[in-house]
């Protein structure tokens, strides 16, 4: 049974959201779907990482980080989907939500009916150089997310980690 360090589109989407991340200045980069279930993230870059070096990182090092990190994504992904647009949460409605200048500093853009990419910022940013560089990563971003196995598939393990707490 591959792991996911073993499925060629999950590393290269984490490649990608590496260079994005790098790209904006993003702390992380994070694909998840509508229900809070992440699919993939880029490398934690919070203040308090050393990331000297590192420009790849196993499933087990992302996942760990991305652990330690969950409650904050979490609410960072909830205050997301709390400041779309009127009439953008309904199923399928593209948005893109920039919290530039309050906490959490994020950037989201919606994508392929039911993806979300989130990008985490350690302080306000500027969304206009956020969005055109987006733009750009996006197609290939998408293509790579849709050839993912669903998270509950046998190469998942246990699934993907959700960020949303259930009620």
């Amino acid at each position: 049974m591959d792991s996911a360090n073993e499925i060629p589109a999950w590393l290269r989407l984490h490649r990608c959201l590496v260079s994005l991340q790098h790209d904006v200045g993003a702390t992380n980069a994070i694909i998840c779907d509508l229900s809070g279930s992440i699919f993939c993230c880029g490398l934690s870059r919070r203040p308090q990482d050393d990331i000297a070096g590192r420009s790849h990182a196993s499933l087990g090092e992302t996942e760990a980080e991305l652990a330690r990190e969950l409650p904050a994504i979490g609410e960072m992904f909830e205050r997301v989907l709390r400041a779309r647009p009127r009439g953008k949460d309904k199923p399928g409605a593209h948005f893109t939500v920039a919290l530039a200048d309050e906490e959490p500093f994020a950037y989201a853009q919606s994508f392929a009916g039911v993806y979300v990419l989130l990008l985490w910022f350690s302080g306000p940013f500027t969304p206009f150089p956020v969005a055109a560089k987006l733009r750009a990563a996006l197609p290939v971003i998408e293509s790579l997310t849709v050839m993912l196995p669903p998270p509950e598939g046998p190469t998942r393990g246990q699934g993907a980690m959700s960020m949303r707490t259930r009620r």
